[in-house]
């Protein structure tokens, strides 16, 4: 069998249960549900304010452009002036306004920076852009990139309609003046063909023709102000959005603590199930809602399993002691027919040898399942009294290198080890450890048994070379009748029908569990190790 097995990875605890927890999964989807509600609410509400700043900037432009909406026909009027070029670069827009103006090409014919940066200044639409609002007489917008792409800029593009030829139109209500010079006539819409024009309203005259374009008033601002504005508003929707988070899980950590304790004392109540405690109850207040169903349910559950296992032991107790009669006599039967046939026949003398044999593991047997049954009961008659575990090792030891059969003992003791246990009982579970660890080591392997101490526990260890158990049936080893067949001789914890009945190793953990202690098992390559660990005394 094998060596002390290293002891296996914790894979749970307090810590783990916790992060692993619903609670705890509920927490983290309720935060996420709540960072994914709140960004889509924030951004949307960038967004409103940021459309809203440049769609007041570009209103401000059109203002500023001179531009009057026409109901008719669902187009924007034309702007329509004699001016030139650079004469309407120079009186449209305001500070920090670019205004340039260009045809319907792109081509720039004038332009004015008003304290604009060069980068808003140069900035442009697509050329076709310009064509589309010349033909069209609608005016556009759009927020691009600076042409050196260090900040965003909002253009705003109207249709215009420029003089592109010949003087200024004639002043009929001032003969003897000359006019105003050649470029800077204000013209005269309702008389466009004042002056003389042989060509009324084409194009080279100075006048104009409604919804009639020829050039486009571009005026650029920079959206650095309202960019600063929108980050310090997102700066403190982000502030804010934060705190109604933290808010917000804090309550509904709280509103889920309080939902999911019952299901926690459900959950306390079914380990303590597990661990064997077959009295304990959720008692979760009546209701109709899911959670008092459940509980309802788990604990008629509970109530239903501890009433088969009730059964089930009182019907072991009860055959293991009806056998011991019948087994007694019989025995006695045999013992009387073999003094009878003393010396007659010597196949008889063999049988009734193994039928004394048979009925002494019978009466064994009897005794063991009627004990382990009164164990699990909680009785088994047990005298829990003051034992020194390291003195008792010690004893036991002794008593092995008797029956050890050739095989090496070792005993090793850590000083005084006072705990409080039935110490014939105690003697025992022992036994069993030593019997079997005796059964499975070769001739001349080595059985240790050790008494040392672990924090506040004593510790009895039976170990023993050997081959090792396969890890498969360790879970498995203190289950009543689970025996290993074995094909070769001392490998594993069964080397053939009749050897035992599987009922030692339960037996040496009831007694342990109702000593207060457990027992555990680990197997390897070099050794397998029994540990029976159990409270010190506080005496």
């Amino acid at each position: 069998m094998t060596s002390p097995a290293t002891a296996p990875p914790v894979t749970s605890g307090p810590g783990a249960r916790r992060v692993g927890s619903l609670r705890w999964r509920l927490g983290v989807a309720y935060a996420l549900v709540l960072a994914v509600m709140l960004g889509l609410v924030l951004a949307a509400a960038g967004a409103i304010v940021e459309r809203a700043l440049i769609e007041s900037t570009a209103d401000r432009l059109e203002i500023e452009a001179g531009l009057i909406i026409s109901e008719s026909g669902g187009r924007r009027g034309v702007t329509a002036t004699d001016l030139a070029a650079g004469d309407l670069a120079a009186i449209l827009g305001g500070q920090e306004t670019a205004v340039v103006v260009l045809d319907a090409s792109g081509s720039t014919l004038a332009s004015q920076s008003n304290g604009a940066p060069p980068g808003v200044v140069d900035a442009r639409l697509d050329p076709a852009r310009y064509a589309t609002v010349v033909a069209s007489g609608v005016s556009v917008e759009e927020v691009m990139s600076s042409s050196d792409g260090s900040e965003r800029v909002l253009l705003v593009a109207v249709p215009v309609e420029l003089r592109t030829g010949g003087g200024p139109p004639d002043d009929i209500g001032r003969p003897d003046d000359k006019g105003p010079p050649p470029g800077r006539g204000l013209g005269n819409p309702n008389n466009p063909n004042a002056g003389g024009n042989p060509n009324p309203g084409g194009v080279g005259s100075g006048a104009t023709t409604a919804e009639s374009s020829n050039a486009v008033a571009q005026l650029a601002v920079s959206l650095t102000p309202i960019d600063a504005e929108l980050a310090e508003l997102r700066a403190t929707m982000l502030a804010i959005g934060i705190l109604v988070l933290g808010v917000a899980v804090a309550a509904a950590w709280i509103v889920t603590s309080v939902g999911l304790r019952p299901l926690g004392r459900v959950a306390a109540v079914a380990d303590r199930v597990a661990a064997g405690d077959l009295s304990a109850r959720a008692h979760l207040p009546d209701g109709n809602g899911e959670i008092g169903r459940l509980g309802r349910a788990f604990d008629e559950m509970v109530e239903r399993v501890e009433a088969s296992l009730r059964s089930q032991r009182q019907f072991a107790a009860d055959a293991s002691h009806e056998l011991r009669s019948p087994l007694t006599v019989l025995g006695g039967f045999v013992d009387v027919l073999a003094r009878a046939d003393a010396g007659r026949s010597e196949e008889g003398a063999r049988t009734l040898a193994a039928m004394r044999r048979e009925i002494d593991r019978l009466s064994r047997l009897a005794s063991d399942l009627l004990l382990l049954s009164q164990l699990e009961a909680g009785g088994g008659n047990l005298e829990p009294r003051p034992v020194d575990l390291g003195e008792l090792v010690e004893d036991i030891g002794e008593a092995v290198r008797i029956i050890a059969d050739g095989r090496r003992v070792t005993i090793e003791r850590d000083g005084p080890l006072p705990i409080v246990a039935d110490r014939d009982r105690l003697t025992q579970a022992l036994m069993n450890l030593v019997d079997n660890a005796v059964r499975h080591t070769p001739a001349n392997g080595l059985i240790t048994l050790a008494a040392s101490r672990d924090g506040m526990l004593a510790v009895a260890t039976v170990a023993n070379e050997g081959a090792p158990i396969d890890p498969r049936h360790l879970p498995h080893l203190f289950e009543r009748f689970y025996r290993i067949r074995a094909t070769v001789p001392g490998n594993g914890l069964g080397s053939g029908p009749g050897d035992h009945a599987g009922l030692g190793l339960p037996i040496v953990r009831a007694i342990a569990e109702a000593s207060g202690g457990s027992v555990d098992v680990a197997s390897d390559g070099a050794l397998t190790r029994f540990a029976v660990r159990l409270p010190l005394s506080r005496s």
